[in-house]
This record gives C-alpha cells, sequence and structure tokens, in this order.
C-alpha cells in the first residue's frame, strides 16, 4: 500500500492583530499561515514549490471550539500554483474572551479534487514483459473504499517500469530498503506519483531503492521507462501497486477503473489471478490461455519463475511431470494424449481439471510409457491446442 499525502499542524492563540506572520510548513512545502488585515483574521495556504500545470488539494479544518469560519469548515481547496492564497476567515463566537486556543489541520493530495476522469483513455501496462495480477479490484485488505480500483502486478525485483499514461512526475522517493507485511512500513514505499491531463494522479508503489528514473518536474510520455520494480513498504512480496485517483472531500479519494491495451490487442479491463502482457503480434499456440512452447515434459518440476529448458528424452521405468503455464484464471478441462509413432494409437491419455486461480500446474505422471517415440497432442476444453515430441529410453 501506498500515500501520497501530507499533514501538519499550526496551533497559534487566537488575539485581535498578529504583528508577526508565522508559517507552518511541511517537509514538501505545503504551507499555512494565520493573518489579521483590517480587523479580519484569515487562514492562507501555499503550495511553495508546487510544479507548474499540476494541483494539489488540500483539506482544512480549523480546531477550536469558540470560533466561526466563512466557508463553514472542514473544507478542501485546490492550489494551482504557488502563490499565497487566502482560503477563509474566522472569528470569535459572541460573548467569547480572548485568548482562545485554536489549530490548524491541514491535508495535502495531489491531483485535482474537480477532476473527471477520462474513461475512454487506454492505458499501457506499466511494466515490461508479462506480469500475473495477484489483487485485483475491490480485493483483498487494502484494495478497498478510495483505493478499490488498484491493481497489484506480481513483479520480479529490478523488473523496468513504465508511464502508463502521459503526464507530469509530482513526487518520487527512492531511499527505503525494507519490504514486509508490517504496518510500520505502510508510509515506507519507494513511488513515483504522476498527474494527468485530466487532474487524475497515478501511483507506482513499492519499487526497488535507487529504482527510480524520473524527476519532480519532468514530464513522461506513455511507455517510457521510469524505474525498477521492488518490494519496498507494506509488502508480502515484489510487486508494483498502480493505482490511479482523484482527491474528494473529507480526507478521501476516489480512484478509478482503468482500461489497458494487453496481448490480444483488445482494450480491457484487467482482472485479478490473470497475466498480461504488451501486444507484440505473436500468438503461440494455445494464446492467450497459455503457450504451448513452454509446456515441459521432464523428471523433475522445472521452477516457474526461470527459464529452463526441458528435454524431448526421458528414461524409463522414471516417473515423470508434465507442467504448463496458465495466464488467464480457468477452471479448465485439459488432456494430453500420447500417441506411440510406430504403431500410431495412443497408448496413454491425460486428462485433469485445471482449477481457477493458478498460474501454473504440474502433474505427476507414473511411469506407464515403454520404450519408444511419442508424439504428444495438448488439447484445452476438447480443443487441440499443439503438439510435442518425446522419446522414451529403454
Amino acid at each position: 500500500m501506498t500515500r501520497s499525502l501530507a499533514v501538519f499542524f499550526l496551533s497559534i492563540y487566537f488575539c485581535p492583530i498578529f504583528a508577526d506572520v508565522i508559517q507552518n510548513c511541511d517537509k514538501k512545502n505545503i504551507c499555512s499561515s494565520i493573518e489579521t488585515e483590517n480587523e479580519e483574521t484569515s487562514v492562507y495556504l501555499q503550495a511553495k514549490n508546487l510544479i507548474p500545470g499540476t494541483h494539489i488539494t488540500v483539506y482544512t479544518a480549523i480546531e477550536g471550539s469558540k470560533i466561526e469560519t466563512e466557508p463553514p469548515n472542514p473544507i478542501s481547496f485546490v492550489l494551482t500554483d504557488s502563490e499565497k492564497k487566502k482560503v477563509l476567515t474566522f472569528k470569535k463566537k459572541e460573548n467569547t474572551e480572548a485568548p482562545i486556543s485554536i489549530a490548524v489541520l491541514a491535508v495535502a493530495y495531489y491531483g485535482d479534487l474537480s477532476a473527471k476522469h477520462d474513461e475512454t483513455y487506454v492505458y499501457t501496462l506499466p511494466y515490461e514483459g508479462k506480469s500475473w495480477i495477484s489483487v485485483g479490484y475491490n480485493s483483498g485488505e487494502e484494495h478497498k473504499g478510495g483505493g478499490a480500483y488498484s491493481l497489484d502486478f506480481v513483479l520480479p525485483e529490478g523488473t523496468p517500469l513504465l508511464a502508463a499514461r502521459d503526464g507530469v512526475v509530482v513526487e518520487t522517493e527512492d531511499k527505503f530498503t525494507e519490504g514486509k507485511r508490517d504496518p510500520k512500513l505502510i508510509d515506507k514505499a519507494n513511488r513515483i506519483v504522476i498527474e494527468h491531463s485530466d487532474g487524475t494522479v497515478a501511483i507506482y508503489g513499492h519499487l526497488k531503492s535507487k529504482g527510480v528514473f524520473v524527476k519532480p518536474g519532468e514530464k513522461v510520455i506513455a511507455g517510457q521507462k521510469i524505474g525498477l520494480s521492488g518490494n519496498t513498504g507494506f509488502s508480502t512480496g515484489p510487486h508494483l501497486h498502480f493505482e490511479v485517483y482523484k482527491p474528494e472531500e473529507n480526507r478521501k479519494k476516489k480512484s478509478f477503473a482503468t482500461i489497458f491495451k494487453t496481448e490480444s490487442e483488445e482494450k480491457e479491463y484487467l482482472s485479478e489471478e490473470n497475466a498480461y502482457w504488451t501486444p507484440d503480434g505473436k500468438t503461440p499456440p494455445g494464446f492467450p490461455i497459455t503457450n504451448t512452447e513452454e509446456f515441459c515434459v521432464s523428471h523433475s518440476i522445472p521452477d516457474p519463475d526461470k527459464t529452463s529448458s526441458c528435454p524431448d528424452k526421458l528414461q524409463t521405468k522414471r516417473k515423470f511431470y508434465l507442467s504448463i503455464p496458465i495466464y488467464k484464471s480457468g477452471p479448465y478441462t485439459f488432456k494430453a494424449e500420447f500417441i506411440h509413432l510406430k504403431t500410431k494409437k495412443v497408448s496413454f491419455t491425460f486428462q485433469e481439471k485445471i482449477p481457477g486461480g493458478i498460474n501454473f500446474e504440474a502433474w505427476e505422471i507414473q511411469p506407464i510409457l515403454s520404450a519408444g517415440k511419442y508424439k504428444i497432442k495438448f488439447y484445452l476444453e476438447e480443443k487441440e491446442i499443439g503438439e510435442r515430441s518425446l522419446q522414451i529410453l529403454p
């Protein structure tokens, strides 16, 4: 989980005129101050380092039981430049004696409170290669409420990350090194935050330490390499947290479902337990559910996360494993026919159900095949998807 906000307080005592104006600023240089002019006391906000063309939404609340504000608070304001802006005025309630203790609470979110997400925009997948979605929309512990339309992409550490949409970088962080399921790390994920032309904001979270290739103020285009995936902050394993949101009133945010162009050349919403990759014009056997070129028949189970070669020869009287990747969640009915090339007959038929929610399956097969050369035909849902040659040695 990643967060992108700033919180700061300004505590003062009410008196008719403030001779010295004191600004209280957070580490992002979002500042508040209270000033009195012509017997009117006001709260000012200033985003001193605001990048031109971007927005900061600041939730503002005056805490004090003996005052009245105009407009009534709490309320959120959008800052669009670095100039100091008067956001509200306040006064003592009648029959109230000074001094009065008050405090200003300000919570700042990147993005525009009035943003309207462009629902027709087609996003670029935010990584190179292929990735699985481990946690999708409205799922898990974190993808709820304001972050309901977030996606977690499973990626090995160091995978190049790409900008999913044109925009301006408004914040980066890459100093953190630790990642595990610990609430103390919830705000300690390396990240890149990019504002889009419609005022929405994208968060790329859990990046590798020193894995940020862009800086605040930089304009990026969709598909541009911006960093490296990692496993920092509150995390259960290496992945990329991707989310597009806009700020809302009352310290809330609203996330948006996003359309991507995927390997099928379709424009689609992504779903949990499925794999996606950038269109490359190739449609391997079994596409898009699997790839028969990656099927493996061997005496040991290969590591699905590592590239390895599979033999085309096995020893007789030894059990072996048939393993396959699954890119789109099932369930499916899988069948393999082992055809002896000399007799032209099916010597053995293997059939199993592939359950939903998995991305790799390996079956143990007992040594029932005699020595000889075989052709294996593969089927999914009774449809032939490919074949493989195999030799069983004496």
